[in-house]
């Protein structure tokens, strides 16, 4: 859709029975920067900006025209959309500490989730671990990947274990590790990996957690990747 045709979709819009016209979105309206470390406006935001004066000359445009603009979001940039006219975000991994700015920055939010499992098996002197799930989005490109290997909580200071992973176009059931040769890993060692995530694209369950900042962490509850909450051993 053009801009343009933006006014014959709002008269749609307000058309509709029980409907009103409230704002508009777009996405993404931030990306990473990796040149410079920070984030940039994207084309979409001026594209955005340039929707909301269209908008705010139709008659059915309300008092306080709400203006999405996603994308990369954090306390670091809401200024920046503020600027922009963005009256709201989404906070998408700002959430949970992770967008790309907290790979190269210290933030305020600080990173909330993980990627757990446990090694499977051992393969030639190869310890492997269970995927099924492992996906690491590419915004930052190919990097040598490291997990925790840990048998108790004692070991979970150690050296960080350095991790082959499956290629994006194989079926990811399991992931490489290579520990040097000071260590034992046996089968059933747990194993932590701390990527930026996107849950919507994995076969991996999301378990929340409360009391984590406590020391009394308890779980909240268990989710597939469409937002379902399951039982353990819930397999749908």
């Amino acid at each position: 859709m053009a801009l343009d045709d933006l006014p014959t979709m709002i008269d749609r819009v307000a058309g509709v029975s029980g409907a009103e016209f409230a704002g508009l979105t777009t996405f993404p309206a931030l990306l990473f920067d990796s040149a410079s470390g920070g984030a940039r406006l994207t084309p979409n935001a001026e594209t955005l900006a340039r929707a909301a004066e269209i908008a705010r000359s139709h008659p059915a445009c309300p008092q306080t025209l709400e203006i999405n603009a996603p994308g990369t979001t954090s306390t670091e940039v809401l200024g920046m959309l503020a600027e922009a006219g963005a009256t709201q975000v989404e906070p998408g991994h700002g959430l949970t500490g992770t967008t790309p700015l907290h790979g190269v920055q210290d933030l305020p939010e600080q990173p909330a989730v993980l990627y757990l499992s446990e090694v499977a098996h051992i393969h030639q002197g190869v310890p492997l671990c269970f995927g099924g799930g492992l996906y690491i989005d590419p915004v930052f490109g190919d990097y040598q990947v490291r997990a925790v290997v840990a048998h108790d909580p004692s070991e979970v200071r150690t050296e960080p274990v350095p991790v082959d992973m499956p290629a994006p176009a194989a079926i990811d059931y399991y992931a490489r590790l290579h520990p040097g040769e000071s260590r034992t890993v046996a089968e059933g060692a747990t194993v932590v990996f701390g990527f930026r995530v996107q849950a919507f694209v994995t076969r991996t369950l999301i378990v929340g957690l409360t009391g984590v900042s406590s020391g009394r962490a308890q779980v909240a509850g268990i989710w597939n990747g469409f937002g379902d909450e399951v039982s353990v051993g819930d397999s749908k």
